[in-house]
């Protein structure tokens, strides 16, 4: 099971154009036996155009070392492709997360959606939050696609995101449907009494590797 991910987040300018091209030609371009996944989303909160996640799976942290020293040595041609992509964003920032529940996902198609739930407990509750969250992971039946949970160990530290693939855009909305008719249950009030913010951004995916 993976330990840590690293995401390379990106917000694009919004006369960026679409460079959903560029990155997938940089992802791929990378020369890592690492696992990794490119998403992209049109819905995330914050100002601006498409936001990505560039995001690469260690079973510990000693691999994040290497990995960010082959990204160092790599060759100028794959360096031009990150710099000709940041010269697009208003942002780029390296993010870490720490894996506390590792989710499945069960379907007749590889995922093409991944959505993202990033919950915000309120200050000394994090502990109760990732606990409630993970024992539904937990009781997940087996058949069914289950969420993976992460916490920020960088930048907004004691940030939770849950992370859904789903098959399509159809399934990830049923997911929601689901989820939704769930919030009048004791456990979920406890969540909502104990959260500080929670977002709900969905993503394309672009490029995967992980086995799934």
């Amino acid at each position: 099971m993976a330990e840590y991910i690293t995401n390379i987040v990106r917000n694009f300018r919004p006369d960026a154009g679409n460079p959903m091209q560029l990155l997938i030609d940089e992802f791929n371009s990378m020369d890592t036996d690492a696992q990794g996944i490119l998403t992209a989303s049109l819905s995330a909160a914050t100002p601006g155009g498409p936001v990505s996640f560039t995001s690469r799976l260690f079973d510990d942290a000693s691999g994040i070392d290497k990995y960010l020293a082959a990204v160092q040595n790599s060759s100028a041609e794959r360096k031009k492709q990150v710099s000709d992509i940041d010269a697009k964003c208003s942002s780029a920032r390296l993010r870490i997360v720490r894996v506390l529940k590792q989710g499945k996902y069960v379907g007749s198609n590889p995922p093409t959606v991944m959505v993202r739930n990033f919950i915000r407990p309120k200050r000394g509750y994090a502990d109760e939050a990732i606990s409630i969250i993970g024992d539904v992971i937990d009781n997940v039946p087996e058949g069914e696609t289950s969420a993976t949970l992460t916490e920020s160990t960088t930048g907004e530290t004691g940030l939770l995101t849950l992370s859904i693939p789903s098959q399509n855009w159809q399934a990830a909305e049923e997911r929601y449907s689901r989820f939704r008719s769930t919030l009048g249950r004791p456990i979920a009030k406890r969540m909502m009494d104990i959260t500080e913010s929670s977002s709900r951004v969905p993503f394309f995916i672009l490029a995967n590797t992980i086995e799934m």
